[in-house]
């Protein structure tokens, strides 16, 4: 039987927490000495927003947003806290769109219409999205802004 991403990620279920965290390092290579209180990353078009809203010595939770500028009011613009643990070199969502709490599971039906596993989903979510930015850091030789 051949070895699959799929396999690996059954074997492995934080994969995307150990992949955050090291997205966020490789974007905000300073994150973890806390010495800024806001990022912004851009390239062309699109724009990153970070947030430091809490510090303390061995974590950090961060906001995270991105604006589109789009005309259509079923885009709504992207917004995630996420704690990261420099000890454990984890970064997880614990908030996203409104929701101030994630839980691990839900049971269906439920009043927020959330997926049984909506953490995962959005921790899969923010793994796709600092994949992006990483991808269009490389593409542009490095070309991507960071203040």
């Amino acid at each position: 039987m051949s070895h699959t991403i799929a396999q690996h990620r059954r074997r492995q279920p934080m994969w995307f927490y150990e992949k955050n965290y090291r997205f966020l390092c490789l974007l905000l290579p300073d994150l973890h000495h806390g010495r800024q209180e806001s990022y912004q990353i851009t390239h062309e078009q699109h724009r990153l927003d970070i947030q430091v809203t809490d510090f303390g010595p061995y974590t950090q939770r961060l906001q995270l947003s991105q604006r589109f500028d789009a005309s259509s009011p079923l885009l709504r613009d992207l917004c995630m806290s996420v704690r990261v643990y420099h000890d454990a070199m984890l970064a997880e969502v614990i908030g996203y769109q409104g929701v101030e709490r994630l839980l691990a599971r839900y049971e269906l039906p439920n009043s927020g219409m959330l997926l049984p596993d909506e953490k995962r989903q959005a921790n899969l979510l923010l793994h796709d999205w600092l994949t992006m930015f990483i991808n269009r850091h490389r593409q542009a030789d490095r070309s991507v802004t960071l203040s």
